[in-house]
């Protein structure tokens, strides 16, 4: 999505929403435009019952949000390439590479229970009749002992929408769907570390769908290798097409990966490309000092990641990374964590695992031993490694920060068609 470099600012007053001041910023010259002197020009319209009134400075009231999908730019509606709102600072963000003629609509919105991480977890015990969210206490067996919640079993109703595009959805507009680039899975709510050395509690969260060529910002490596004998188990809407090296040099240090790269720092990666919305995301530690084998228990590998002579011996800041070996194995149902990872491939575990796709997909944790491989899920479901220069699926991960709260509302449950909305 183009880069929001001009904001147009809605100001929420107790009982009144004045729209203050349009500024629109000039890509190519970086400096403010004269609204006054421009060709652009900004109509706005109120829902007032079943239809809609032209607004003014003192017909706004409180609880409307921008319906980017009925608004229209330059004749165009859905004008996504254009228009976004963020709806932590209530405000329209607006793209100027060309002179825009928007007609900007505001719908009347109701909204859910709002619950910070800490209420959420503790308000939806129940994860569905497909899966389970489990407290894994010390006391619970083969669990990772943490205090921390996490998903698992078959297909759990652990969806939320979040990122550029979303906001119909995010705001509760009637009818709006999160679209599938917005859609991601709830990993759990655990422990990591920030960069002061702390250790708090976070919502993890992983795309739902692979992530694309477009996404990463960088040319695809291939089609990713799937099982095709357990295709009909995968979760995704799609399986994916774009396959992408670990790193491009055969190299499986983390930090300068070409996958740590497109996903955090290029000037095209998949953090930049979230735009404001990255700014709900936590700056952590993550450990990728690798470990030795897949053949060990999610309990046992989970460990190893945070031991300071194996996963924690090197941690590297970030806001975007792979999942864990250890978030995939937990992902099953906690009879199974008993097993190896390279024991995951039954079809009792293919089936209650929701992280499951029959696909090759990377994960964050080297080999520790080997300087060229790094784990990975196999199509067949289990746990194994390979070279770095192999092109298997992506999806990214990452941690939400503490002010970021989730709502339900109307029909909303946390399924797929209807994700938990972010905030």
């Amino acid at each position: 999505m183009k880069k929001k470099v001009g904001i147009i600012s809605v100001l929420l007053v107790i009982v009144l929403v004045v729209i203050l001041a349009i500024l629109l910023t000039n890509k190519k010259k970086n400096e403010p435009l004269d609204i006054a002197t421009s060709d652009s020009s900004i109509a706005y319209y109120y829902q007032n019952g079943s239809s809609y009134t032209q607004g003014t400075s003192s017909t706004w009231t409180t609880g409307y949000v921008l319906n980017v999908g009925k608004s229209s730019c330059n004749g165009t509606t859905n004008p996504k390439d254009i228009l976004d709102w963020d709806s932590v600072n209530k405000k329209v963000l607006m793209s100027a590479n060309e002179n825009n003629n928007c007609k900007l609509y505001f719908d009347k919105v109701t909204q859910g229970q709002t619950y910070t991480a800490e209420e959420f977890f503790t308000t939806f015990t129940s994860a569905g009749d497909k899966g389970e969210l489990i407290k894994h206490e010390s006391s619970l067996l083969n669990s990772a002992g943490d205090n921390g919640y996490r998903y698992s079993g078959n297909n759990p109703n652990n969806f939320i929408c979040f990122g550029p595009g979303s906001s119909d959805y995010n705001n509760g507009i009637s009818g709006a769907n999160c679209e599938d680039e917005n859609l991601y899975r709830i990993i759990g709510y655990v422990p990591v570390e920030l960069p002061d050395g702390t250790k708090e509690n976070r919502i993890k969260v992983i795309k739902s769908e692979y992530a694309t060529a477009s996404d990463l910002g960088i040319s695809s490596n291939g089609t990713p290798s799937s099982d095709s004998k357990y295709t009909s188990l995968a979760r995704v809407k799609k399986l994916p097409e774009n396959g992408f090296k670990w790193d491009n040099n055969n190299n499986n240090i983390w930090g300068s990966s070409s996958l740590y790269q497109a996903l955090n720092t290029n000037s095209n990666s998949f953090l930049n490309k979230l735009g404001n919305w990255a700014n709900k995301i936590e700056n952590v530690k993550w450990n990728v000092g690798g470990y030795t084998t897949y053949s060990i228990t999610a309990k046992g590998i989970y460990d190893g990641e945070r031991s300071s002579s194996y996963g924690a011996k090197t941690k590297v800041p970030a806001k975007i990374g792979l999942m864990y070996p250890s978030d995939y194995g937990f992902a099953s149902n906690k009879e199974h964590w008993t097993i190896n990872l390279f024991g995951y491939d039954k079809d009792s575990i293919r089936q209650n695992n929701w992280l499951f796709n029959a696909v090759y997909e990377w994960t964050i944790s080297r080999h520790s031993n080997n300087t060229v491989r790094a784990f990975l899920v196999a199509g067949g479901g289990y746990v194994s490694n390979g070279t770095v220069d192999n092109a298997y699926g992506v999806r990214p991960v990452f941690y939400l920060n503490s002010s970021v709260t989730l709502s339900d509302g109307e029909g909303i449950d946390g399924s797929q068609s209807k994700p938990f909305k972010v905030s």
